[in-house]
């Protein structure tokens, strides 16, 4: 699993992409909306685990420059916030509904959303309805 972890935590990033790498998986990280543009021209991740207070561009901007590129079209959204912040999300990114994890969270909610994606795969690809899709990405509270 290629996963790209976008948060202004300094320590929490390095934490989490040291137990990624760990367990067998590609891991890059961010501390910077401008940081993580520049790991997306070159890093296609599976899962992007996106800060919505991240600073310089903010989350908003990552998500459009996702959604003007069709590469990262399959990439999995994450996104970490207080509150719901897909409600100010516009439908014509053209990307699937992100997941959404309430600050503060526990690891393992992260990781399980994480590794789920890798099983989620084809039902949310093939649903046809979207029911599978909003199934697998809601909020974990």
């Amino acid at each position: 699993m290629r996963t790209l972890i976008a948060d202004r935590d300094e320590l929490f990033v390095e934490s989490l992409e040291s137990h990624l790498l760990r367990n067998g998986h590609v891991a890059r990280s961010a501390t910077s909306a401008v940081e993580c543009v520049d790991i997306l021209r070159e890093f296609v991740p599976d899962v992007l685990v996106l800060d919505c207070e991240l600073l310089w561009g903010g989350w908003q901007g990552v998500v459009a420059l996702m959604g003007e590129t069709p590469r990262l079209f399959g990439t999995l959204i994450i996104l970490v916030a207080d509150e719901d912040p897909r409600g100010g999300l516009s439908r014509s990114f053209g990307l699937p509904t992100p997941a959404w994890l309430r600050k503060p969270y526990r690891l393992t909610d992260l990781l399980t959303l994480i590794e789920n994606r890798s099983h989620s795969v084809a039902v949310s690809e093939t649903a046809s309805d979207g029911s599978g899709a909003v199934n697998l990405r809601s909020g974990v509270q």
